[in-house]
């Protein structure tokens, strides 16, 4: 046991220590202070990007990213005191400052060789080995496409991958920028990731498994994008991911999101940019694969079609599709019910098995044992059948065709009523669906000002209005649905607060569908009120340049005093250019009657 007095001697030893500890450090060397301040190194533009700084302030929002106090808004003493570390740090392992942040120090000793000779340049054996296995050669950046039954990615998502071999894709590594949570509740996600609720960060890992995830798994076509970057900016990219990974940045969907903190991944690689400065309020997939397009960094676009497309392309080619289907979907795999079919057919039905095995499997639906068995055991039947050639798939418009994400809309009315609306993003149902998913629709902010007799009004504002109309067919049996939350003109044309979601089902293919939809409304000016709407629609996209539509409605309302609301809305939309559109629209709503000419200009 210690004595009093050995107890207080030990305390003022260890205060002596925390006072006297910074006088044996190495402190900054006079030549270099002055050599940063001559070439003001800290206000360069790659130091700038090695922060993600932009106006005024760096947009990591983790504490120890930072060596100074200071860093997050303070150039220079982040730089200061990034070297003052290097000076100090004696380490030899992993969480040196050299291999724990090895863009930043990298940088500093090739703006500052001469501080080779003053630091300690640890061995980093694991940032080497992890180096070695990643074998970077090349960086392509693929667009999985929107997944029209998840409002999470409902704009889509981009990340990058690191090829090693560009012949073996499917070895390669992914890189993502993610919202970490485990929230599968829309409403709860969409409104903490509108206002930076979770944290983001970038991670590495297989690109197979994102490929599942993405393409397989949800359904979705990806895009693959090689990026035009030298050996030198592939390496400068990499020692960047292997720093900022271990940090986060505040998550926020329409901006700081993961298309967004892709550009500066481009930008320190690059040593050059703009192209984060291009983003101030939205960063839509598609519009910053259109920024990297426009700064000349894309090599060329490949198409991997989606996993629902694969199986759809193998059931199309056979002609008892409803047997086929019965046998591909049962457990018990009874090959008299193919038997009938030709070498072909019954191969496809063999391999449309193997499809829809292997998606039961992945949502649980199956045990591993069970899928294991029933897996070899269709995969030998269907191996005795030989090659068979498949007819290709046709390739989608690519994401980056289609119109631009945000849109201002000027519109006449033959009542001589003049009106302006404008939405953030992304696209509506009077839009052509070149580059988008047919029948997934979603608008954020969508707001509408009318002018008539001298007087501006607001008719309408959308916060949020999603509409996933997701296709059924004879294999897949997706339900669509519709929320929507904001305010408009009812009941004796006054502003009322809403809340509508509901559910139904639509039919038909990416040219041709329709829509039927039960959608319950909730309005709110002085008191509640409830109403119930049938939705039906039909939507023909013959081209790339043209659309048209029909849209009814017909709306209940529980409160005896309203009648029932009967709306149809023929229309048409031709497409000028990828950035305009001119729209002609009729619309009854019970005896009164409107032509509206729209002029659509995407930016």
């Amino acid at each position: 046991m210690l004595t009093v007095v050995q107890k207080k001697a030990f305390k003022l030893l260890f205060v002596l220590l925390l006072f006297f500890t910074p006088l044996f450090a190495q402190t900054l060397p006079n030549t270099l202070s002055d050599k940063i301040e001559k070439q003001q190194l800290y206000n360069s533009k790659q130091w700038q990007r090695i922060l993600h700084f932009k106006e005024g302030k760096s947009e990591i929002d983790d504490p120890k990213f930072f060596f100074s106090t200071e860093g997050k808004s303070n150039l220079k003493s982040e730089l200061k005191a990034t070297i003052q570390k290097l000076l100090n740090d004696s380490s030899d392992d992993e969480n040196s400052t050299l291999c724990r942040y090895p863009s930043r120090s990298m940088w500093i000793l090739e703006q500052l060789p001469e501080l080779k000779k003053m630091i300690k340049i640890p061995q980093c054996h694991a940032m080497q080995q992890e180096l070695k296995v990643l074998n970077a050669k090349q960086i392509t950046l693929i667009l999985a496409s929107a997944h029209i039954n998840s409002p999470a990615s409902a704009f889509g998502h981009t990340f990058l991958r690191i090829d090693s071999d560009t012949t073996t894709p499917l070895l390669s590594y992914a890189v993502n920028y993610a919202a970490q949570t485990d929230e599968d509740n829309g409403f709860v996600y969409a409104y903490q990731g509108l206002f930076g609720g979770y944290k983001g960060r970038y991670s590495i890992e297989p690109y197979s498994k994102k490929l599942k995830e993405y393409s397989d798994l949800e359904q979705r076509d990806v895009w693959e994008y090689p990026l035009k970057l030298s050996q030198e900016e592939i390496d400068r990219m990499i020692l960047h991911i292997f720093e900022i990974r271990h940090f986060y940045a505040d998550y926020f969907f329409l901006e700081e999101n993961c298309s967004y903190n892709l550009l500066w991944l481009i930008e320190v690689a690059k040593q050059n940019g703009g192209l984060t400065d291009k983003f101030n309020f939205k960063a839509i997939p598609i519009d910053t694969l259109r920024a990297v397009e426009r700064a000349g960094l894309i090599q060329k676009t490949l198409y991997r079609p989606s996993k629902r497309k694969k199986i759809l392309q193998t059931a199309k080619a056979i002609e008892d599709i409803p047997k086929a289907i019965n046998f591909a979907k049962s457990l018990d795999y009874n090959s008299s019910h193919i038997e009938h079919l030709s070498k072909a057919q019954k191969a496809d039905a063999l391999e449309l098995a193997i499809h829809l095995l292997q998606i039961r499997h992945s949502h649980n639906e199956i045990d591993k044992k069970t899928y294991l068995n029933h897996f070899i055991r269709v995969l030998k039947e269907r191996s005795q059948l030989g090659k068979i050639e498949h007819a290709p798939i046709k390739r989608a418009t690519p994401p980056k065709e289609g119109h631009p994400s945000s849109k201002i809309t000027f519109t006449a009315h033959n009542s001589g009523k003049l009106s302006a609306r404008a939405k953030i993003a992304y696209h509506d149902i009077y839009d052509n669906e070149a580059g988008y998913i047919s029948g997934a629709y979603i608008n954020f902010f969508d707001t509408a000002i009318d002018y008539k007799n001298n007087k501006l009004t607001l008719q309408e504002i959308n916060i949020l209005d999603i509409r996933s109309y997701a296709l059924q067919d004879a294999i897949f049996k997706p339900i669509s649905w519709q929320v929507s939350v904001g305010g408009k003109r009812v009941f004796n044309n006054e502003l009322n607060a809403y809340l509508q979601a509901g559910g139904g089902i639509a039919l038909g293919n990416d040219k041709i569908f329709g829509y039927a939809t039960l959608t319950p409304t909730l309005y709110y000016k002085e008191s509640i009120k409830q109403s119930l709407s049938a939705n039906l629609g039909l939507i023909y996209n013959p081209s790339s340049g043209v659309k048209f539509g029909i849209l009814s409605k017909k709306e209940w309302f529980k409160e005896k005093e309203y009648l029932a609301i009967e709306t149809i809305e023929p229309f048409i939309t031709y497409n000028v250019t990828k950035e305009s559109a001119i729209h002609l629209r009729y619309k009854k709503i019970e005896e009164k009657e409107q032509m509206m000419f729209s002029w659509f200009l995407y930016f």
